[in-house]
């Protein structure tokens, strides 16, 4: 989405927890890729897939804020990075060759990561025992697939305000893509029942992450931003999808997510009614516990209700 220079504001994935790895200012200039910028929007959960793989890695980076709901993505700068006028784009320097590479689309900028820092930080594709499993592998894959495909495109906000004016107000995009999200994390729920019984038969027990793994994969760096997502549109999730969620505790305590959940990003208003779909994920897990899952709810919905109505009347 839209990249302006004036939004640009310095970020850095191994910043924060002292305990996280860290990478010397000597090792990263060994490295052929360097200087990384995330173009982004702190709410996208595409782009929040890319800040967990960031994290994963140690890798800092710069962030470049693209407002969705101010079209900035349609801009003619952002146009230019991306032609299909989305976020995120990751940017850095190759310094073989001295030029820019320029990645688009969540799942194609892990992967890069995954290769060119092979050895680096930690991993979303397991490593050490499991790691010569090709099934399992294959398995965290079609979970990503199942987020990334399967859900993503019914939820783009492209997408509904199109069914909204295609429609005439016949139909309601949000309740479009509410249906799909639900599909679709009914589908991924099954997934990770299938794959956590697989683990404890093999292992003699599951892990407490969406595929029964011990560390967070690739699968739980789409699955949790989607229930994000999710909470936003007015799904009941705890209902839906209660395995999913278990795992999304796992990772809402683990580095890799706590420094880079939306409400920690530098675009993310610290005082305006869109903060509280933000923090929808983190309060909806806490009210869990406490047993108040009604009111947080209502609350994320409620941020959601207020936000819009202020970006209607901005259009009026």
């Amino acid at each position: 989405l839209p990249a302006d220079p004036d939004l640009t504001t310095e970020g850095s994935a191994a910043s924060g927890a002292s305990e996280a790895a860290t990478t010397s200012a000597t090792e990263l200039s060994q490295d052929r890729y360097t200087n990384f910028k995330l173009h982004s929007y702190y709410r996208s959960s595409s782009s929040w897939r890319v800040r967990v793989a960031l994290e994963s890695k140690s890798i800092p980076y710069a962030t470049i804020p693209v407002n969705l709901l101010e079209s900035e993505q349609t801009s003619a700068s952002h146009a230019e990075l991306n032609p299909m006028l989305q976020v995120p784009v990751l940017e850095c320097t190759d310094t073989s060759t001295g030029r820019a590479a320029r990645i688009t689309q969540s799942l194609a900028i892990i992967d890069f990561l995954e290769e060119i820092f092979p050895s680096r930080g930690g991993s979303l594709l397991p490593r050490g025992a499991g790691a010569s499993d090709p099934a399992l592998r294959a398995a965290i894959r079609e979970m990503a697939e199942v987020i990334n495909s399967g859900i993503q495109p019914m939820q783009n906000l492209s997408t509904f305000r199109q069914i909204d004016a295609d429609s005439g107000g016949a139909m309601n995009g949000k309740d479009f893509a509410k249906g799909g999200i639900e599909k679709g994390l009914g589908a991924a729920e099954k997934l990770a029942v299938i794959s956590r019984k697989k683990d404890a038969a093999r292992a003699g027990a599951a892990g407490p992450f969406v595929m029964g793994t011990f560390a967070p994969t690739l699968a739980d760096a789409c699955v949790v931003p989607q229930l994000y997502n999710a909470r936003r549109f007015g799904v009941d999730v705890d209902e839906l999808c209660p395995n999913l969620i278990e795992a999304e505790r796992a990772s809402l305590d683990h580095p890799w997510f706590v420094r880079s959940h939306p409400d920690r990003q530098p675009d993310a208003p610290p005082t305006d009614n869109n903060n509280a779909a933000a923090a929808a994920t983190t309060a909806a897990v806490a009210a869990k516990r406490n047993g108040d899952k009604g009111e947080c709810e209502r609350g994320a919905s409620a941020g959601d209700d207020e936000e819009q109505e202020k970006k209607k009347a901005r259009a009026e």
